[in-house]
């Protein structure tokens, strides 16, 4: 039977409670050991009393021997009336000490003791009888003496055990105390502290944009932990789903970004198919079944252009989940530029492609890879708002496993001091109304999740380099 309690309140309170309760035991084990020297200190102190009663009894008993003085007798009996007054005063406490049979010879012993002494006072001494009266009284005295030290010697005793015995305690209570706190330590770091840690550790991929589940909490399910640790990954699934919807929400941005381009790009060859059917149906039968052919072929090329077009329109724009697959990366650049056509050629900005030897496919998301491309296209031909030139180099890493995807333009450049922010969410340094600060830190986000990573170069007036470094054997985190 497990009896530790299951919710970490709980734990916490039968921990403080067994240390309240190791500290009551300790402080009655001291009280009642105070208490009992107390009483012996006191038993001690009426011993020393009785003792020194009878001491003076048999001063004056010897004076009295010598000298049968009245004044030696009357003293004499005074501290025979206070000392039995004392033993009846101290009954209860002496027959504790002593034992009641003790107790009983002692009074008895008094009480001789001065009956002795009163037949000693009424007899004539002249003829030597006191002699036998003076030796009874002698020994009852001795008797009394005996007993008294036997008092003192019995309670010095039980002071001495008490003080031994009470000498070990504090360091015996001390080190039981630190054994009792090492329990709590330990059960507090090993009930809260171990696992908040590991909840904080791997909470810390959230800002990193990976939203991976936290490992199931192994206790029971009414813990503060198991709480939590559920709460957060309910958290994560639904930022998860957010995070999709913000992509999707860029793609459809990205899409209002270059409508006018596409529309252009469509415009055309519909406009060319439009000519060549009006040449068909005008000049049709008078034209050569070669000639004829030739527009009717041409015709096919601008419909199949104007087709290829929607066809990675829709492709970009679709909503998808993250699906891992081999991807040519140059093909993905290439269709991702073709979005962008018009607008390169509006913006005067001449593109530039460098695909490097040893180039291999990789395994990762491809929307998600041409959503981070078109972002940082869209970024670079915003940035060079009167011309320039937008390269991109693609071809292997400096680590073996890796592919690198070098997006370079030579626009205005980023301040030094902005380098450390342009990942978060929300900052810009566009323009009010030219963007909402979010395309680079959904970028980044994509490319964490493909098992990548981003980096940024760039000087004030020498342009910008984003640098997109994937795993070939892919690490695409998708939560189920």
């Amino acid at each position: 039977m497990n009896l530790i309690p299951k919710t970490i309140r709980a734990q916490i309170m039968m921990a403080f409670s067994i240390c309240f309760v190791f500290m009551a035991v300790i402080i009655a084990v001291n009280y009642n050991n105070f208490r009992r020297l107390s009483r012996s200190m006191q038993l001690f102190e009426l011993a020393d009393e009785l003792n020194s009663a009878i001491l003076e009894m048999r001063r004056y008993e010897k004076n009295y021997f010598l000298y049968l003085q009245e004044f030696s007798y009357e003293e004499n009996i005074t501290y025979t009336n206070h000392l039995a007054l004392t033993l009846q005063r101290e009954q209860e406490s002496l027959v504790e000490a002593i034992g009641r049979d003790s107790y009983t010879l002692f009074v008895q012993h008094v009480q001789d003791y001065a009956s002795l002494m009163t037949r000693l006072r009424q007899t004539s001494c002249d003829q030597g009888g006191c002699t036998a009266l003076e030796e009874k009284i002698r020994g009852n005295g001795q008797n009394l003496l005996i007993l008294a030290d036997q008092l003192v010697t019995a309670e010095r005793r039980v002071i001495d055990r008490l003080t031994q015995k009470m000498i070990p305690l504090p360091l015996i209570s001390l080190l039981l105390l630190v054994l009792l706190l090492g329990f709590v330590i330990y059960m507090i770091g090993e009930k809260v502290i171990r696992p908040l840690a590991r909840i904080t550790r791997e909470s810390e991929a959230v800002a990193q944009g990976a939203y991976q589940r936290i490992t199931a909490y192994g206790g029971d399910t009414r813990n503060e932990i198991h709480r939590l640790v559920t709460a957060i990954n309910r958290m994560m699934a639904e930022l998860e789903k957010r995070q999709e919807q913000l992509i999707q929400s860029r793609k459809i941005a990205s899409i209002g970004t270059l409508t006018a381009g596409i529309a252009h790009e469509i415009n055309n060859p519909v406009n060319n198919l439009s000519l060549i059917l009006e040449s068909l149906l005008e000049d049709g039968e008078e034209m050569d079944p070669a000639e004829c052919r030739r527009l009717y072929q041409e015709a096919m090329d601008q419909a199949d252009r104007t087709s290829e077009i929607v066809k990675n329109l829709l492709e970009f724009s679709r909503a998808s989940h993250p699906r891992a697959e081999e991807v040519n990366l140059e093909e993905i650049v290439d269709k991702t530029v073709r979005l962008v056509n018009n607008e390169l050629k509006l913006n005067n900005i001449k593109f530039f492609k460098e695909v490097k030897d040893g180039l291999h496919n990789a395994r990762l998301d491809r929307g998600g890879l041409q959503q981070v491309l078109l972002n940082l296209f869209m970024n670079s031909i915003q940035a060079m708002e009167s011309g320039g030139e937008l390269k991109v180099v693609v071809g292997p890493a400096g680590i073996p496993s890796e592919v690198q995807i070098d997006v370079a333009d030579n626009g205005p450049g980023i301040p030094s001091e902005y380098l450390n922010q342009i990942f978060d969410p929300f900052f810009t340094t566009k323009k009010e109304g030219m963007g909402t600060g979010l395309g680079l830190s959904v970028s980044y986000n994509i490319i964490k999740k493909n098992g990548g990573r981003m980096e940024v170069k760039s000087q004030p007036g020498q342009g910008t380099c984003f640098s997109i470094f994937l795993p070939l054997s892919g690490r695409l985190n998708i939560q189920g």
